[in-house]
């Protein structure tokens, strides 16, 4: 079972993968925001790393993976190593979320 974590990183875990996705696809934030049906003020909430992390929809999770045709556990990419940061203190949460 998964130890318990702080879900403001994860949240900001998957803002960042999100926003690696729309990069790697060369979008801007409005044209992907257009694109999986959100506002561009709220995909900037969720692409912040400085701001408590925004939870997105299932629903959103799911647009994204059908119109950029991205394995769903690529928005998750580097969980594994969130769940892990409770059993090394001396390491960063940034390190894990911003990379």
């Amino acid at each position: 079972m998964y130890e318990e974590i702080d879900y403001n990183s994860f949240y900001r875990l998957i803002g960042d993968n999100i926003k690696r996705i729309r990069m790697e696809n060369k979008d801007s934030q409005e044209t992907f925001a257009e694109k999986i049906d959100m506002s561009r003020g709220f995909l900037s909430q969720v692409e912040s790393p400085g701001l408590k992390g925004i939870g997105v929809s299932l629903d959103t999770l799911y647009r994204i993976c059908i119109v950029y045709n991205v394995d769903i556990r690529e928005l998750f990419l580097g969980f594994d190593k969130l769940i892990n940061i409770k059993n090394n203190p001396n390491i960063e949460i940034k390190e894990y979320v911003n990379n």
